[in-house]
């Protein structure tokens, strides 16, 4: 039987389509190995090529699901489909406009973020504050008067106190509560961890404290070797980067996200990793941090201050039925803090005491201790320190 005419010109039209589909499932795959290496292996040479791979694979995932359409419904009825999504592509971004401004009205009291990319904390949050002759959120700091008592407070953003205002801080509170014969300073400095500390305590032993008081948090023990885990962006790098800075709806969508990714261990989590590198004391990382904190203490001693030490649990991971992940680092810190015959204050189990622990948080975006939960680790300080602080 002759060959029909009209399936040979089906078959040489289809062709080119074959042919584009073809490379873009090998593109795909490129792309895709490109992705695991920048991700992953953190291969020097992509560090910069972040949003060109996956533009690349998302252009090529569009291609063959373009191609394979034309080949089995024909060029027209897959303009009439695309003509179709367009229209849907418009009232969905319609709608999430929409959903974006009633999410910002109904979180638009709230002033502190967790995270600094996020839309609240690029154009709501409280970030001016005054700063003394070190650099701090104090008051200027004096020569030590006769018959005062001063207390210095080292940390980090806990310390410095994130979304609340100076007088609710643990340390306002504590100078409040002791009297006119104390001072209590506070030397907290965000994103500080225990080298930062280190440094900090060589200020703060300028200006003559009697005792140091160091607030630690369980990111203080990272050290420079180690490399958090990065769950995979919703969007490519920079237009991840901007919405971040744009949309409160696209944060929650991409925490989300994260959480999805460690879920099914596409990325390790956060509480995986730190317990890799620092479960075990004797682990390099941990005999790093550990050790900086025995030369903190000592370093202070030695300069004839006395020393405590405060631990803020991660309010975050604490939950009614869950056990806490980093319990670990309490258990570190007890032991250190024994050997060096120097009280110590884990706040856990005042914080677990709330049935809710997100009544703790400074807002729905921000587990930084509120003002409640700061006046909280105040009494706690009061009841572990106090005698101590009285014996002078």
């Amino acid at each position: 039987m002759p060959s029909d005419p009209a399936s040979h010109l089906g078959a040489a039209a289809g062709r080119p389509w074959r042919w584009f589909t073809a490379a873009c499932e090998a593109g795909i795959v490129a792309f895709w190995i490109l992705t695991l290496l920048h991700y992953r292996a953190h291969a020097g040479w992509l560090s910069q090529s972040g949003l060109q791979i996956q533009l690349g694979f998302f252009a090529c995932l569009a291609g063959i699901v373009v191609g394979r359409a034309v080949q089995r419904r024909g060029t027209r009825q897959v303009a009439g489909i695309a003509l179709r999504l367009a229209f849907a592509g418009v009232i969905t971004l319609i709608a999430l406009v929409g959903a974006e401004y009633i999410t910002r009205f109904r979180f638009r009291s709230v002033t502190s973020s967790g995270n600094a990319r996020q839309y609240i904390a690029q154009g709501r949050a409280r970030t001016h504050y005054a700063l003394n002759r070190f650099g701090f959120r104090e008051r200027e700091i004096p020569p030590k008067p006769p018959g005062k008592y001063r207390i210095a407070a080292i940390g980090d953003s806990f310390t410095y106190g994130q979304g609340i205002e100076e007088k609710e801080r643990f340390t306002n509170l504590l100078e409040g509560f002791l009297g006119s014969s104390y001072e209590v300073y506070n030397f907290g400095g965000p994103g500080n961890n225990l080298p930062e500390y280190l440094d900090t305590l060589d200020q703060a032993l300028e200006t003559d404290p009697d005792f140091v008081l160091l607030c630690l948090y369980i990111n203080d023990f990272e050290t420079p070797q180690m490399v958090r885990p990065e769950p995979y962006p919703l969007l490519p790098d920079t237009l991840d980067y901007r919405m971040q800075r744009w949309s409160i709806l696209y944060d929650l969508v991409s925490n989300q996200w994260s959480t999805l990714q460690q879920t099914f261990g596409i990325t390790e989590s956060y509480a995986q990793y730190m317990a890799r590198n620092l479960r075990d004391m004797n682990l390099p990382n941990a005999h790093e941090a550990y050790g900086m904190l025995r030369e903190f203490v000592e370093r202070a001693e030695t300069n004839g201050a006395g020393v405590g030490v405060v631990l803020f649990p991660a309010i975050d991971a604490m939950s009614a039925g869950r056990q806490y992940p980093f319990r670990y680092l309490d258990d570190g810190v007890r032991v250190v803090c024994a050997e060096e015959e120097i009280a110590c204050l884990d706040l856990l189990d005042t914080y677990a005491k709330t049935k809710d622990p997100r009544t703790l948080w400074v807002s729905p975006f921000d587990a930084h201790p509120n003002a409640g939960a700061n006046r909280q680790a105040a009494f706690e300080m009061l009841r572990v320190f106090g005698s101590e602080w009285q014996r002078r």
